[in-house]
């Protein structure tokens, strides 16, 4: 007898939702600074919200997303406050991280890019907030970028120094280069760049040639085997981060 799939077992209402979700990672991105405060997301100027105790913190992918924050802190006790700076940070991109995201998605990572200037917002997190971030970054380590360059939007200068999380595999290798993520804003690219569709698209192409989109999707959500294996041939394959960092812990 065939064994059944888990995929095969998921209710079909659940199906769509949690395919729509994986195709539109990085999730809504606001174009200004922001604060959540307590499940609620406001423009505003966090520089007045940042103070001793808070660790400044590169989001490079969904954890520019409110949705995200949202995700991971809405379960924490006590008053959750996230302040978030958008900025632009100099001589990097964002790009497709070589593993695979349990929700479905290609997530991102930073890479060094020189003469490109991306979007990323700066999080400045307390230490309950910086542990619940640790404990969601499985598949990166948590560095310390220093002699980098941040232009803060609004007028609030620059930052040299702050940390990422940097995805242990290295990144997407697609034909010998990184690829950017297109809904991540960047002047001066110069990878390639691909919406997270046709990044997944491209990976079952070479993963699971002939499968359904959907249900090539779907299966590395539902199955952590079937996610586990094809994440290890994309990091087989994948490009080192070429940027200089110092690696403060290995989640």
């Amino acid at each position: 007898m065939n064994a059944v799939r888990r995929s095969e077992l998921v209710p079909d209402k659940v199906m769509p939702h949690r395919i729509v979700h994986a195709k539109s990672y990085p999730f809504p991105i606001p174009d200004g600074s922001f604060v959540y405060d307590n499940g609620v997301t406001r423009p505003h100027d966090p520089a007045s919200l940042i103070g001793e105790g808070r660790t400044p913190v590169l989001a490079a992918g969904s954890n520019q997303s409110p949705e995200q924050i949202h995700r991971k802190f809405g379960g924490l006790s006590g008053d959750v406050v996230v302040p978030s700076q958008r900025g632009r940070l100099h001589d990097f991109d964002v790009v497709y991280a070589a593993h695979l995201a349990r929700y479905g998605s290609v997530p991102a990572t930073f890479q060094a890019s020189p003469g490109t200037s991306v979007t990323v917002f700066v999080q400045w997190l307390d230490d309950a907030q910086l542990a619940r971030m640790h404990e969601t970054e499985g598949s990166y380590s948590y560095d310390c970028l220093s002699r980098i360059r941040v232009e803060l939007d609004d007028g609030h200068g620059v930052l040299t120094e702050a940390f990422a999380y940097s995805a242990k595999a290295g990144c997407v290798n697609r034909s010998g280069s990184p690829a950017s993520l297109a809904e991540i804003s960047a002047s001066g690219r110069r990878f390639p760049q691909f919406t997270q569709s046709e990044m997944l698209t491209h990976l079952r192409d070479q993963l699971a040639p002939g499968h359904d989109l959907d249900q090539f999707i779907l299966d590395h959500i539902t199955d952590d085997g079937t996610r586990h294996t094809r994440a290890q041939s994309l990091a087989a394959d994948a490009l080192p981060l070429l940027f200089e960092r110092r690696v403060v812990a290995t989640l």
